[in-house]
């Protein structure tokens, strides 16, 4: 069963999270919102509003829409909430190679045991991805350096 939070102020613009038993959704709020608007034909998918969006980089890797401070703080979010802790107290260790690198100004986010849920129109944008748990620890030590210098 999932639980849909209320962003907090340093998340806003950009995310917007749904915790889980074994992971949390993040989504890119400015392109899902946009996303969904065009879906009804609302209105149109701008530029801006693509490049507030997950893409995707490679098999793993995910480019973050935002700055680290903003997905450090959904992050923060996730573990904070009492399904992140109780999936930790019965979690096996798990090897992952999950991380973090700012290349070029784009936050490149390495998550192996997480999932993406590819686009239906054949473009590398996301509107979600889905961390999970195990990712996540690997993922705030990074986004906590970077954030910091």
């Amino acid at each position: 069963m999932g639980a849909v939070l209320e962003p907090t102020k340093a998340m806003k613009p950009w995310y917007d999270v749904e915790v889980r038993r074994e992971s949390a959704y993040v989504t890119a709020s400015v392109y899902n919102g946009a996303s969904i608007r065009t879906l009804l034909e609302e209105g149109e998918l701008t530029d801006q509003h693509k490049v507030a969006a997950w893409h995707i980089a490679d098999d793993v890797t995910t480019i973050a829409p935002s700055p680290a401070q903003p997905l450090l703080a959904a992050l923060e979010q996730i573990v904070e909430h009492p399904n992140y802790e109780k999936w930790r107290q019965g979690a096996a260790s798990h090897e992952g190679g999950a991380g973090v690198q700012l290349d070029e100004g784009r936050l490149l986010v390495r998550a192996p045991n997480s999932y993406r849920y590819g686009p239906a129109d054949g473009s590398t944008a996301l509107s979600t991805v889905e961390l999970a748990y195990e990712d996540v620890a690997p993922l705030l030590v990074d986004l906590r350096r970077l954030a910091e210098g």
